[in-house]
């Protein structure tokens, strides 16, 4: 019997057991936050044209069953097709790479390139599935209908066709003879012949990368498929995603955003004409980040202090710094009205339980003290098996920062918010859509 090795991708620089993001747990209940506030939107998405390229995928991935692989077992076709589209973009572009800004996968096809080797699972990334185009824009895709389950959705439809007549692409949807129907048969036997090998299986010099690459460069789309994807964002003009982007278009919102880029500042203006659903949700925000920056706040210029220090540092140095002596005396307010306002929005039980231990019981020593636990407590439960703690704690009670994150700065104490909430995501859309401008 043949003996398949497993299937292994080239190593990520990542050290597997350092958890260098969100260190107090704030995230997830922002990133639900955000969620709910622009539907679909994701903060690492930065440009609305890879929808067209999702849905001409979804176009030439039709012809394959659903339940088809690779000859890896795993890789389905949409993925080549991806591979293909990436090793196009990298390929053309390699000598004007500002094409090609904002590309999932760049780094890793750019070093396939350099190598002679033709995309596959072993160099492309880890995550696919999350982090490759597909990955990063598929909850959006579906949202849209652009993407169903998969398949082309009726709104895919209309804009790949709209792609279709404006790229002089005859053929690729309406199956005419053409230039198009020239291409999407390519790139059918593409995905085909890459199926079977499990990468692609063209060269990088391949004679259709270049056409590939023009109709689906990020900053080529013309004005025909730009309006098409504005109005799908926009379609709901009550939805809370139509409102942020026709305040962000408006010149209160743009010349506000423009200024300095503040989230908190941005949202307070809107309040003014939000409906009253996405003025609950706003004030919730508000109240949770008010929270969130107290004790980041705290945790930051404790990371800050160590990182001055030459020695172990003790509880005691730690309670007479200025954040934790104001998150202490502030978080019982912000903690009770975060949680009046999540309460609201449904998001009440997982506060408690993810901050319960940091409601004030005690002195300043005390609290302190609790929060290092919690940050321990968050770094035990990160998956798969727990990362790191940022600090180490010694048997006397003393504590020290290790080097990896170590601070030049202290806390920041401007109430500005921790997360982020899409607006740089949107704020990138719309100026590729041609709606706004950073002038």
């Amino acid at each position: 019997m043949t003996e398949l090795a497993p299937l292994l991708t080239e190593y990520d620089k990542v050290a597997d057991s350092e958890g260098s993001l969100d260190p107090l747990g704030l995230s997830l209940i922002a990133d639900r936050l955000g969620t709910r506030l622009v539907p679909g939107v994701r903060e690492r998405m930065r440009h609305p044209r890879f929808l067209t390229a999702m849905a001409a995928g979804a176009f030439v991935c039709a012809e394959f069953d659903d339940d088809q692989v690779a000859g890896d077992g795993i890789t389905p076709p949409y993925q080549v097709y991806e591979w293909y589209a990436v090793q196009a973009l990298v390929g053309t572009f390699r000598n004007a790479t500002s094409e090609i800004l904002g590309l999932p996968g760049r780094e890793k096809a750019t070093d396939a390139m350099r190598k002679g080797k033709p995309l596959c699972a072993q160099n492309y990334l880890k995550a696919p599935s999350v982090f490759g185009f597909h990955g990063v824009y598929r909850t959006l895709a579906e949202d849209l209908d652009i993407l169903r389950q998969g398949r082309l959705g009726e709104a895919g439809n209309c804009l790949i066709r709209i792609w279709e007549t404006e790229q002089d692409l005859a053929g690729f949807c309406s199956r005419e003879q053409g230039p198009g129907s020239s291409l999407r048969q390519a790139l059918t036997n593409a995905v085909k012949d890459g199926l079977t090998k499990s990468g692609v299986a063209r060269e990088w010099n391949w004679k259709w990368n270049s056409i590939i690459a023009e109709k689906f460069a990020p900053y080529r789309a013309k004005a025909k498929e730009n309006e098409s994807l504005f109005i799908m964002l926009c379609e709901e003009p009550s939805s809370n995603r139509s409102q942020i982007i026709r305040f962000l278009i408006s010149n209160e919102g743009s010349r506000l955003w423009l200024k300095n880029q503040a989230e908190k500042e941005l949202h307070v203006a809107l309040l003014k004409s939000a409906s009253p659903d996405l003025r609950e949700l706003l004030e919730c925000i508000r109240s949770y980040e008010h929270f969130a920056r107290l004790i980041q706040d705290a945790f930051d210029d404790c990371l800050w202090y160590m990182s001055g220090k030459q020695r172990k540092t003790n509880i005691k140095e730690l309670a007479g710094l200025e954040a934790v002596k104001h998150a202490h005396k502030d978080v019982p307010d912000a903690f009770s009205k975060a949680y009046d306002r999540l309460h609201l929005s449904g998001y009440a039980s997982g506060f408690i339980d993810g901050f319960g231990d940091l409601r004030v019981n005690g002195n300043c020593e005390t609290w302190v003290g609790q929060l290092l636990e919690h940050h321990f407590a968050v770094q035990k439960k990160k998956p798969p098996l727990g990362k790191n703690p940022w600090i180490d704690r010694y048997d006397d009670n003393t504590y020290c920062v290790r080097p990896l994150y170590r601070r030049d700065e202290p806390a920041r104490m401007d109430d500005s918010y921790v997360h982020p909430y899409r607006t740089n995501a949107i704020w990138s859309f719309l100026r590729d859509l041609k709606r706004v401008s950073n002038e």
